[in-house]
């Protein structure tokens, strides 16, 4: 018979070696250094308990074996900015990637979403839309990875004109550069051109007021297709290394003043130093519009941009556009004193039309006034307000 211990284990039977796991074991501290367990074992599990004071509210399956090794562990963190050349930093780092989550699209195009490295000696990389997180037992460690993973970081080209599209996801706030190919110059004689006579008195005394006072909110209005956000495009030339932009969905609009996005605010002012924040809410009725049971709190959000105090510490300046009448909002956002602009984008007479299109050697489509689609798109060509570009957002 072949011997057998008290615990099953057969003596003459050869134990397979452990395959070792990809993130290494770090011993934990002494218990003196936090205290001991027992100060862990004292508070009740709920939500007030020191435990999720700490930790965030949602933590993706991607992050947990990290999160898990972490626990009551040394680790300093510093996070590196991107965009970065995903594929050459995977590919340099292939071996010590742990856990990854793509998307691949329609077209069958994959995207990578988060990574998940194990660089060895304690060091993690947690890599997402905000950049890259490092992870290291000491500072000194986490600051030496973080100039050695800058070389990853792909230069921007700071000559061209961006905005950043915000989204809400579990981990937060996100803003994505998107540059805008399609904003030509613009000068003053081309914004009289094509906004009217007393157009470029009224942008000059905008601006003004919008550098002296950050904060508040400005309304563009007028029907389709009269040149709100071809404006708005020509002015991310116009401002480029002055002010900074960030379209934001009607969906989000929250997040211009609840209390619960003030850090990603206050973390865009310190990455965006010296420069103006400015919000652009497209197409934005339901924000502006009288209130109602379902969207009162959408408007008082944006009153308090106007004028509250939330308003004057994050220096925000909202620009929404719609095509609603400005008489037609309500009455409280429209209030003398309420917005530090507001600007009607009217059709343009059959006079104005006329000296447009001689400037630009357009032919007209039709009698009566005309907007700067019907005069650029049926007039045989397609541009934008300045030469030999064409119209839209982005």
């Amino acid at each position: 018979m072949v011997p057998v211990h008290d615990d099953g284990v057969n003596e003459n039977q050869t134990t397979k070696p452990t395959t070792p796991h990809p993130i290494p074991d770090i011993e934990p501290l002494p218990d003196a250094l936090f205290g001991g367990v027992e100060t862990f074992e004292e508070i009740d599990s709920d939500d007030d308990m020191l435990w999720q004071r700490f930790l965030p509210r949602e933590v993706t399956f991607l992050q947990m074996p990290l999160l898990d090794l972490l626990v009551r562990r040394p680790y300093h963190t510093v996070q590196v900015e991107g965009p970065f050349d995903l594929p050459r930093l995977v590919r340099d780092h292939a071996s010590k990637l742990y856990r990854s989550e793509t998307t691949v699209a329609r077209k069958g195009k994959a995207y990578i979403d988060r990574l998940l490295f194990a660089f060895g000696d304690g060091l993690f990389g947690f890599l997402d839309e905000e950049g890259l997180r490092l992870y290291a037992p000491t500072p000194q460690a986490a600051a030496a990875a973080a100039q050695q993973f800058r070389q990853y970081v792909k230069p921007q080209n700071e000559d061209k004109p961006r905005f950043y599209v915000i989204s809400v996801t579990p981990e937060g706030p996100v803003a994505e550069s998107v540059v805008v190919e399609r904003a030509a110059p613009i000068s003053a004689e081309d914004l009289a051109l094509n906004y009217g006579d007393g157009f470029v008195e009224w942008e000059q005394a905008w601006l003004g007021r919008v550098r002296k006072n950050p904060s508040g909110v400005t309304i563009l209005h007028g029907p389709p297709g009269t040149g709100k956000t071809s404006f708005l495009r020509a002015l991310m030339n116009r401002l480029l290394g002055q002010a900074v932009f960030y379209y934001v969905p009607t969906s989000e609009a929250e997040m211009l003043n609840s209390p619960r996005f003030v850090n990603f605010w206050i973390s865009q002012t310190r990455r965006q130093k010296g420069k103006s924040k400015i919000a652009i809410l497209e197409d934005a009725e339901e924000l502006l519009l009288p209130r109602d049971s379902g969207s009162r709190e959408k408007v008082s959000n944006l009153l308090n941009i106007s004028d509250g105090l939330l308003g004057d510490h994050l220096k925000l300046h909202v620009v929404a556009t719609t095509n609603i009448p400005l008489g037609n909002l309500d009455p409280a956002i429209v209030r003398p004193g309420r917005l530090v602009g507001a600007r009607e984008f009217r059709r343009l007479t059959r006079q104005e039309a006329c000296r447009l299109a001689e400037a630009k050697g357009l032919s007209l489509p039709q009698d009566g006034d005309l907007s700067l689609a019907e005069i650029y798109c049926d007039g045989g060509a397609v541009e934008s307000l300045g030469k030999g570009r064409k119209i839209g957002f982005a």
